[in-house]
């Protein structure tokens, strides 16, 4: 990947697609209704933010059926400089995925082939295994429950894996980000999120449908008293919120917030789904409608093209430029 900037880092971005492109940039979303370009990337891959000035993303050269060369790479947006972090054979389902501390000094990555999944860590300390986890069997995706989440506490004591995928291996692992040592484990868990601050992990039950916290001083607690089939819950970076979908009765989907220690979340308005904090307050979301014959495998609904930002402290909704966004900064803990 390569990037060509016509502006300056800015203290909120995205790497975001715009409606009627499909040219990946960086955007400045200081102002969440009107992005304004800072870089134009090239490339086919998914990159995150790791800063305001430096993106990473995975690749990997392998065939169908045959492992190949795959690598994590960084890239400084504004000197051009790349630099391949991680490299592996691999090339299987998970492959890739990472996640990096909040100051950008430890790495979390998965490897994956036809053997199993390996979960490393790798610090000014080398890399090591700090788990093994088995193969992924070939079989169908089901979007509100099946997850694949890695990422740092926003204090940086600790890193959580949680995915529905291999055949052994408990689907949420927390681990301390000194040692990747084992902190905590649960063997049905699906759909989680770190907090805004500190170290506390929400995840949703794979079975009873309850939202769990974990944290190391309190253990085990029930945030929320409703029974809630979260999806891709997210929080935003400094003010205690979280914002995830939940699907009606009907399969209609609709996005919620929880936060500053409510007992209960709040339902938005419209068919919505897909939430993400664009900052502290505003929601980027995306309109879904009724599909009908034409859903073919999964949800009853499919998105419009239409999106929106939906700002919790106005409570009021925007139609947005964006077509979706692939990551942001700052992340919790970065702020």
């Amino acid at each position: 990947m390569k990037a060509a900037c016509t502006g300056a880092a800015s203290t909120r971005e995205a790497v975001l697609l715009l409606k009627g492109s499909t040219t990946k940039i960086l955007a400045d979303v200081t102002d969440p209704t009107h992005p304004v370009k800072i870089c134009t990337l090239t490339g086919g891959w998914t990159p995150q933010l790791v800063t305001a000035s430096e993106i990473s993303w995975a690749a990997s050269q392998h065939a169908p059926g045959t492992p190949g060369l795959s690598v994590i790479v960084t890239l400084d947006l504004f000197s051009g400089t790349a630099s391949v972090v991680a490299s592996w054979q691999g090339g299987g389902y998970l492959d890739g995925v990472h996640a990096w501390s909040p100051h950008r000094d430890l790495l979390a990555y998965l490897t994956s082939d036809a053997s199993g999944v390996d979960l490393h860590l790798l610090s000014g300390g080398g890399d090591r295994v700090v788990t093994s986890l088995g193969a992924v069997p070939g079989r169908g995706v089901n979007p509100s429950e099946d997850d694949t989440f890695l990422d740092f506490s926003p204090d940086g004591a600790y890193f959580a894996l949680v995915q529905t995928w291999t055949v052994t291996g408990a689907h949420l692992q927390v681990r301390k980000a000194t040692t990747g040592g084992i902190a905590f484990s649960q063997a049905s868990a699906t759909m989680a999120t770190w907090g805004s601050t500190g170290s506390k992990l929400y995840f949703r039950h794979q079975t009873a449908n309850v939202i769990y916290a974990w944290d190391l001083t309190k253990g085990l607690t029930l945030p929320a008293i409703q029974r809630l089939a979260w999806i891709k819950p997210r929080a935003d970076a400094g003010d205690d919120y979280l914002a995830f979908t939940v699907r009606d009765a009907a399969g209609t989907p609709h996005v919620w917030v929880y936060g500053h220690g409510a007992k209960a979340a709040t339902q938005l308005p419209n068919v919505r789904s897909s939430s993400v904090f664009l900052d502290s307050s505003s929601i980027f979301y995306t309109e879904e409608a009724p599909c009908g014959a034409n859903c073919g495998p999964g949800p009853a609904t499919q998105p419009t093209g239409k999106t929106f930002t939906y700002n919790v402290a106005k409570q009021a909704e925007t139609a947005s430029t964006i077509l979706t966004i692939m990551s942001v900064w700052p992340r919790p803990g970065q702020v």
